[in-house]
């Protein structure tokens, strides 16, 4: 009779590059040996600030009453697994940069730039001065790791204003290039933007061809997309692998395959839903583009401003797509694909369009960020927030509140199905996940600062949540109590001195409180 030494080895040698099933055998004997739920990170934007005073909860601490914009959270039960941060600042430089354009790379790079990308379009495209905190904590925390990439980046909207990278990417490598600059010219070094993934069925073919035999080669995620629309599923080209895999894995575990298995067959069942309903991009699950400017004949251009209004909506697509990308994003963390990853709803320069958010009128249809930069509203925009008293200013700023409460409540929704999906081990995906949730700007008129941020999840990791935290501090420091989690220390500066955020953002610390180390 053949050992399990050996029969695993003869499958493990058989199936190949298929990544996903040699991660299915290894976890059910780690099952076996009574291992749990490993971390993970997902790193979330929502686009154009916020407007503070609808966003500033009532008191301070866990005594707080929460806030209109924020209350779709608070209603979907997520209070306990929530913490609500304002006074961030960006205290770094990227000369020629624009507001969202360095304040996105700022964001998730705590890092000051040297200048900004000759792309062909405006000057003010900031480039990063170093690594994002996913790929920083990639490299710092072996538990993060998994084979592969390792990690995935999606994003539901990128048209943007002027042909920007930066406003479209959260995801920096450590690996650099060097780039023709436009301010201050000449040659500049950035690290490389690890682009996003836009189409939601591409995502899903980038992630699970790595279940059929053959693995994750290009030819596999085409013959994957394929079959998707015939409405067959990766698992049906892995039939006697996962056969083989519940004949010779531990016995006690074997069943555990099952979730795996639910878990993309879900996900196929909503992108073969979209698919056939003729749903976004034909089948493709992508936005459509703007329709082509009449001066400039380019999609997503700065002409808009003056003309923000759109003969049509975005919102129903925009939420389908997202929510198609947060499930697959769900599946990969179930399978145990990836353990890192970011999702973005859309830049801050977006061309999303609303129906029903402007007061005045609802049946009139706006675009997002366009609308913010409409003069009435920045012009009645005063220093301490406060809403404009009347007219077009006002509808303008009740918009603007509108969508952020959209995205949030679309938001709450994705993380409800996180804390209530389980993984092969048995733990809630949001218990053992961290997810900061940010944005490039302070406040719809585009001021720098202070800056709103929230964090969820991660309560099986030691974060402590229930509380709002209103202190001036630089915007690492969310990423630095974070990283407590993940390092396991209170002290983990002392692990990360090294990193490029350290010498921009000099004193970096944890927020006090936030995190306290779980019972073995």
């Amino acid at each position: 009779m053949r050992s399990y030494r050996f029969t695993r080895r003869s499958f493990l040698s058989a199936v190949g590059g298929a990544v996903g099933l040699h991660v299915m055998l290894r976890n059910l004997e780690a099952l076996a040996q009574g291992m749990g739920s490993p971390p993970r990170f997902l790193l979330t934007h929502w686009p154009v600030g916020t407007l503070r005073q609808r966003f500033l909860p009532m008191g301070k601490g866990s005594d707080y009453t929460i806030s209109p914009i924020l209350k779709p959270f608070e209603d979907a039960g997520l209070r306990p697994d929530m913490t609500i941060f304002y006074g961030f600042s960006d205290r770094l430089t990227c000369p020629g940069g624009g507001g969202h354009e360095a304040g996105t790379p700022f964001t998730t790079t705590g890092c000051s730039a040297p200048g900004t990308r000759q792309n062909g379009g405006e000057g003010d495209d900031g480039v990063a001065g170093g690594p994002s905190f996913d790929q920083v904590f990639l490299k710092h925390v072996p538990e993060l790791q998994r084979p592969g990439t390792g990690y995935a980046n999606a994003i539901c909207d990128a048209r943007v204003d002027s042909q920007e990278t930066s406003t479209q990417c959260l995801s920096y490598s450590y690996t650099t290039r060097e780039i023709a600059s436009a301010n201050p010219g000449g040659r500049i070094t950035e690290h490389t933007p690890l682009l996003p993934t836009l189409s939601p069925a591409k995502l899903y073919a980038e992630l699970f061809s790595g279940f059929m035999p053959g693995g994750n080669s290009g030819g596999n995620q085409e013959a994957l997309l394929k079959a998707l629309k015939m409405r067959k599923s990766v698992l049906d080209f892995s039939m006697s692998e996962l056969n083989e895999i519940k004949r010779i894995a531990p016995s006690s575990e074997a069943a555990k395959i099952d979730l795996h298995t639910e878990a993309i067959r879900k996900v196929e069942q909503q992108l073969v839903s979209q698919i056939m309903s003729g749903g976004p991009g034909g089948g493709e699950c992508m936005t459509p583009v703007k329709p082509a400017d009449s001066l400039t004949g380019k999609t997503g251009s700065k002409f808009d401003y003056g003309s923000e209004q759109a003969s049509t909506a975005d919102d129903d697509t925009h939420e389908k797509v997202g929510k198609a990308h947060a499930a697959i994003l769900l599946a990969a963390f179930q399978c145990d694909i990836i353990r890192v990853a970011s999702f973005q709803w859309s830049p801050g320069t977006n061309h999303v369009s609303f129906k029903g958010m402007f007061p005045s009128d609802p049946n009139k249809i706006f675009m997002h960020h366009p609308l913010s930069h409409r003069n009435p509203f920045l012009n009645a925009a005063t220093s301490n927030g406060a809403p404009p008293a009347n007219g077009e200013a006002r509808d303008i700023y009740e918009f603007l509140c509108n969508v952020q409460t959209w995205y949030n409540q679309k938001m709450a929704d994705i993380l409800t199905s996180f804390k209530m999906a389980q993984d092969a081990f048995g733990g809630s995906i949001l218990d053992h996940t961290v997810v900061p949730y940010v944005t490039e700007v302070a406040e719809s008129s585009h001021s720098r600062g202070p800056k709103p941020a929230l964090m969820f999840g991660g309560t099986k990791l030691g974060m402590k949540h229930g509380t709002f935290v209103n202190s001036e501090r630089p915007q690492c420091d969310l990423f630095v109590t974070a990283a407590q989690a993940y390092l396991k220390t209170k002290d983990p500066m002392s692990k990360l001195s090294g990193e490029k955020f350290a010498s921009s953002n000099r004193g970096a610390a944890p927020i006090e409180g936030l995190w306290e180390e779980p019972a073995a």
